[in-house]
C-alpha cells in the first residue's frame, strides 16, 4: 500500500498499541522491583506482629490478674496490627498507585483515537 494513501490516525493508533505493551512491561516491572523492594524491608517490628522483639517487651509490661493481663495484651497486639496493616497497605498503595495511574491515562488516550480512527 502507498504510504501517502494511508491514514496518519491509523499509524499513529498502531505505534500507540506498540507502545502500550512496552508501557505494560515497564508497569509490570516497576510493580515486581519496587513491590519486592518495598516488602522486604519491612521487619517484625514495624509490622508488630505478637512475635516481634519489640511487641514481647510491651506484653511483658502487663501485670495484674488474668482479665487484666489479658485485656493488656490484646490491645497491644490490636494496635500492632493495625499499625502493621496500614504501613502494608501504605507500601503496597505506592508500589501500585504510579502503574494504575500511567496505564489508565494511557488507555484513555488509546481509545480516544481509536474512537478517531473509526469516525
Amino acid at each position: 500500500m502507498d504510504r501517502r494513501y494511508h491514514n496518519p490516525l491509523e499509524t499513529l493508533s498502531h505505534r500507540l498499541h506498540v507502545m502500550g505493551n512496552v508501557l505494560g512491561f515497564l508497569c509490570c516491572a516497576w510493580i515486581a522491583v519496587v513491590g519486592t523492594t518495598l516488602m522486604s524491608e519491612i521487619n517484625a517490628d514495624s509490622v508488630g506482629n505478637h512475635r516481634s522483639p519489640a511487641m514481647v517487651e510491651r506484653m511483658k509490661e502487663c501485670d495484674g490478674p488474668f482479665a487484666q493481663r489479658f485485656a493488656c495484651t490484646d490491645d497491644i497486639l490490636l494496635r500492632g496490627e493495625r499499625g502493621g496493616a496500614s504501613e502494608v497497605f501504605l507500601r503496597l498503595l505506592a508500589t501500585l498507585m504510579l502503574p494504575a495511574t500511567a496505564w489508565s491515562m494511557w488507555r484513555a488516550v488509546v481509545e480516544k483515537t481509536d474512537r478517531l480512527c473509526r469516525h
